[in-house]
C-alpha cells in the first residue's frame, strides 16, 4: 500500500512544482492548469499502480521500493507531460505530431 501512495506523492509533488512556476504567470487560470494536467496525471497513476502491482514480476530488472515508486510518480508525470506537450498543436515544440 506504501508504494501506491508514494507514486501518488511523486504525481502530486510534480504537479506542485508545476504549480510554483505557472500560479506566478499573469494569465494564469485554474481550469486551463487542471485542463493540460489530468490526463497526464490520471495515466501516470494508472502506470505507476500498474508497475507497483506487478513489481514481483519485475524484481530483477526494477526493484520497487519507496525510493523507486516516487521517482516512478516524479518521472512518469513528466515524460507524459512532455509527451501531451508534443502533441499539443498549441505548443511550439521540436518535436511535434500534427
Amino acid at each position: 500500500m506504501q508504494y501506491y501512495l508514494a507514486v501518488l506523492l511523486g504525481g502530486f509533488l510534480y504537479i506542485g512544482f508545476q504549480l510554483n512556476s505557472a500560479f506566478v504567470l499573469p494569465d494564469f487560470r485554474w481550469k486551463s492548469f487542471i485542463r493540460t494536467n489530468i490526463i497526464p496525471t490520471i495515466l501516470n497513476l494508472v502506470i505507476g499502480w500498474t508497475l507497483v502491482f506487478i513489481k514481483d514480476d519485475l524484481e530483477n530488472i526494477y526493484p520497487i521500493t519507496m525510493f523507486t515508486a516516487l521517482t516512478l510518480g516524479l518521472g512518469g508525470q513528466s515524460v507524459l507531460k512532455k509527451i501531451q506537450d508534443a502533441f499539443d498543436p498549441e505548443k511550439k515544440t521540436y518535436i511535434t505530431f500534427k
